[in-house]
């Protein structure tokens, strides 16, 4: 009890009418002093909120969120195109990994090593590595968390570089290795914490808990390091050490809408079961599951309706017809959801329903803005730090170890490459980009890596190009030569204003 509390009780029992102006303006002063989210009454009653740590909340939602995630991705529509969307935006047909060694000869080495190793990193035999990365994104946002396991391989029976990947659901990691120390390892919902929570390992069943054939205990699951493990998930509070599926903050408005939708559709369909129903002239009606249909022996009864139908219950006069009502509120609520629905899963409306009826070059540029945005951020703040460093990095000790690249003291770097950014008017938005290389507000390493390809390879290649289509004979000029043909389709000379030819610029 309160200090305020003993001094109210006391003053009560001597003056009780003084007691209660003074609680009463001591509520008063509380009030205006309070945050209206944090005050108590019935317009309160509905949030539903304790001041427990993410581990604690995930440990008893995880799995009926990931449930009913899949449940929404496998049975609707919106569910299955959010995951199309924001894979084919995130991931394209994959993030492409650049070394950047400062030597062409060392980089064109480990970019053809890397191109072979790619076409055979699934240890599965299935997909190549950019169908992993999209495996894994979408495994993520569906399920909360996916976990891509290193399989090295001996030299000889896979690919060159002896490594091979295998992707997992999150459902392998075992939630019931918690809150204990299991083997010497301190382990929270399936993960080892060291120091700082810092990451030493996981517990990992050796196949899926939701297999007919599984029949191990909870607790049947092997721990492998830190090292062994890439754990891909989305951090949204400290310490978080699990993931949460990307439809967790909609589930409840997406499977009320798609009610919504299934009722709208059964209504429309009986709407349209146009209907007459002959009634007997002052005499009691048989009910409709009660009549049978003429011509047919047996007591089977009419319990469905027909387009067109006319059901004779009896011999009678008297005709009543079925009268639909419309559905005037459904567009306006389908709408409102659909957009809660896109802004819950970071999409537009535009992206989560394919509807452009009101879409204007303006209104979509601006959409997308804030959609490249959360991308970005998922790209470089997860998938770069989480997916690609970790893979090139085994990439590269397995190499090293089997001798295919040679080691060095200075360690191998990379570059990654997005997916290409398609423009909503290409000539507006390839003018503007080549005017920001122009002003210097961006290079043209990067201009080219915006469309989703590595500006070296696209400088060599053109090079090579314009080489061989200097060598034909006939001197064969094409309007895409930006050496002969300015853009305004006029010829211009190759070389100086003498004629002579362009001066090579000296080799570094």
């Amino acid at each position: 009890m309160s200090l305020a509390t003993k001094a109210l009780t006391a003053l009560a029992w001597v003056a009780p009418r003084a007691a209660v102006t003074r609680a009463h303006a001591l509520g008063l002063m509380a009030d205006a002093r309070a945050y209206d989210g944090a005050k108590v009454g019935r317009r309160s009653e509905s949030f539903q909120g304790a001041a427990t740590s993410a581990n604690v909340e995930l440990a008893w939602a995880l799995a009926r969120l990931r449930n009913r995630s899949r449940d929404l991705a496998r049975n609707t529509a919106a569910g299955a195109r959010v995951l199309d969307v924001k894979t084919a935006h995130a991931i394209g047909t994959g993030i492409i990994a650049v070394p950047d060694n400062g030597s062409d000869r060392i980089d064109n080495q480990v970019r053809q090593e890397w191109a072979d190793w790619c076409a055979q990193s699934d240890v599965e035999g299935i997909l190549d590595f950019g169908g992993q990365q999209v495996a894994s994104y979408r495994t993520m946002n569906e399920g909360g968390e996916a976990v891509i396991r290193r399989i090295p391989r001996r030299i000889g029976e896979g690919p060159r570089v002896p490594l091979q990947l295998q992707v997992l659901e999150g459902d392998f990691l075992d939630t019931a290795r918690d809150l204990g120390i299991f083997d010497g390892h301190h382990s929270r919902l399936g993960v080892g914490l060291g120091d700082f929570d810092r990451r030493t390992g996981y517990w990992l069943h050796t196949q899926h808990p939701g297999d007919f054939n599984f029949y191990g205990s909870p607790f049947v699951s092997t721990f492998l390091p830190a090292s062994e493990v890439i754990h891909l998930y989305r951090p949204l509070r400290p310490g978080q050490v699990r993931g949460v599926p990307v439809f967790a903050p909609v589930l409840m408005t997406a499977r009320d809408l798609a009610d919504l939708m299934d009722a709208v559709l059964v209504k429309a369909k009986t709407e349209a079961c146009f209907a007459a129903f002959v009634k007997p002239d002052g005499q009691q009606p048989n009910s409709l599951g009660q009549v049978l249909r003429e011509g047919e022996s047996g007591r089977r009864k009419i319990e469905k309706l027909a387009p067109g139908m006319i059901n004779y219950l009896n011999p009678g006069e008297e005709v009543a017809f079925a009268q639909p009502t419309g559905s005037g509120q459904f567009e306006p609520v389908s709408l409102a959801a659909k957009m809660d629905f896109a802004a819950g899963v970071g999409l537009t409306y535009d992206q989560l329903t394919g509807d452009l009826r009101q879409a204007n070059y303006s209104s979509l540029r601006a959409g997308k803005v804030e959609n490249r945005r959360l991308v970005e951020q998922e790209q470089e703040l997860i998938l770069v730090p989480q997916l690609m460093r970790r893979v090139t990095a085994w990439w590269t000790e397995a190499a090293i170890l089997a001798g295919v690249l040679r080691s060095r003291r200075e360690p191998y770097r990379w570059d990654f490459v997005m997916p290409a950014v398609e423009p909503i008017d290409p000539r507006k938005d390839l003018e503007a980009d080549i005017l920001a290389v122009r002003a210097g507000r961006m290079t043209p390493q990067r201009f080219i890596s915006a469309w989703g390809e590595d500006w070296r390879k696209v400088v060599a290649d053109t090079t090579a190009f314009f080489a061989l289509l200097d060598a034909q004979p006939g001197n064969l000029v094409l309007d895409i030569d930006p050496r002969r043909t300015s853009q305004l389709g006029v010829a211009q000379s190759p070389g100086g204003e003498d004629g002579s030819a362009p001066q090579k610029a000296p080799a570094d």
